[in-house]
């Protein structure tokens, strides 16, 4: 059952059993699938119910069977996922980038909150708790951001996330801490949460008012109750600042050669493995051959001649200084731009390099780039 003033609903979209939609504006991209069994959620109860002001759900987004949603202005970014059993209930406004996760059982509560492309969670996470449909309630968070399973942000007082950041299975971010009375010394504080780009925060718990500059790293079972530096490791109980400005480190020549040595040497027999086929490798080059693909490591793209031997070539280069080639597949390091086809061993290698924190966005090859 769908009930929309103003609704716009792709011809090829999908519903389940037992959906029914609510609201004032809806507009359903291509490809999308709701409530829809398949093999991986037979375990779930059929239905999906939403009701709201707008929803707007980009080309390929599926949400999963036994999911709520409520609340205002809901938009959903191309190829998202809402797991099953989740639960999103947000007053004003909710908007998730283009590839966004959220995992089985998910609960979102509060009144705005915004998160930007490749948003990925694990199971039982939770936004929102104590507070969070009060004025002050906010999250912002940027793109390839990463939350482990039952990972908790209370969003009483706004909480700010920087681009990349990693916040590990059982992390706790709070805004609030309040039981005792504060008419008895007791004490009580609200306060906002900022953390910059590109922290790892595993396994730890972020008192309200804290920091946490870009680049810093939190050790495991931490709780911070103070500004960590950007660039600091740090742990401890209470989180107390170990090394500064450890982070980022630029890696020399040698050191990256020596990096991606020691990762193709156990790539080879990933790859082999998802290939079906024998993979060589090679260290001093260092690079792998499965069939008639062949990855390497190079320095500057320019370093590699022409070859037709491989019908394609997977390159990793950390300088790319010529155009990429039809027959090239092309991860730039300093870039962070993977260019040409994604397919087969050259989508596998950017999931491996994505699991090591080497994340690309991507473009296709220029078809009017001559073959040199």
């Amino acid at each position: 059952m769908i009930e929309a003033r103003i609704q716009e609903i792709a011809a090829d979209v999908q519903f389940g059993p037992d959906v029914r939609i609510i609201c004032e504006r809806l507009r359903i991209a291509p490809g999308c699938r709701i409530g829809v069994p398949t093999d991986d959620n037979f375990r779930w109860v059929a239905g999906v119910r939403i009701q709201c002001g707008t929803l707007e759900l980009g080309p390929s987004t599926v949400i999963d069977r036994s999911v709520l949603i409520r609340g205002g202005c809901i938009l959903f970014g191309p190829q998202c996922r809402v797991g099953p059993g989740s639960t999103i209930n947000v007053l004003e406004s909710l908007k998730i980038g283009a590839r966004g996760s959220l995992g089985p059982e998910a609960v979102v509560e509060g009144r705005r909150i915004t998160i930007g492309d490749e948003l990925w969670t694990g199971p039982q996470v939770r936004i929102g708790g104590g507070s969070c449909y009060e004025v002050h309630s906010e999250l912002v968070m940027g793109k390839w951001c990463h939350l482990g399973m039952r990972c908790f942000i209370n969003t009483a007082r706004p909480v700010h996330i920087g681009n990349e950041v990693g916040i590990g299975t059982g992390s706790a971010i709070f805004t609030h801490g309040a039981y005792q009375s504060p008419l008895l010394g007791y004490p009580v504080r609200f306060a906002p949460v900022t953390i910059g780009d590109n922290c790892w925060i595993p396994g730890a718990v972020i008192n309200p008012g804290v920091t946490i500059g870009a680049g810093a790293v939190i050790g495991v079972g931490s709780v911070v109750t103070r500004d960590i530096p950007a660039g600091a490791l740090a742990a401890g109980v209470p989180c107390r600042v170990l090394r500064e400005q450890a982070y980022p480190k630029k890696l020399t020549k040698e050191e990256r050669k020596a990096l991606f040595t020691e990762l193709f040497s156990v790539w080879a027999d990933i790859l082999a493995d998802y290939g079906g086929c024998a993979v060589t490798f090679e260290q001093e080059t260092p690079s792998l051959k499965l069939g008639n693909y062949y990855i390497r490591f190079v320095e500057r793209l320019s370093d590699i001649a022409h070859s037709s031997q491989f019908t394609t070539h997977i390159v990793l280069a950390n300088l790319v200084d010529r155009p990429v080639r039809p027959n090239e597949t092309v991860f730039g390091l300093e870039t962070r731009v993977v260019t040409g086809s994604i397919i087969g061993p050259a989508e596998k290698l950017r999931d491996l390099l994505r699991r090591h924190g080497i994340r690309f966005s991507e473009k296709p090859a220029d078809p009017e780039t001559p073959n040199g």
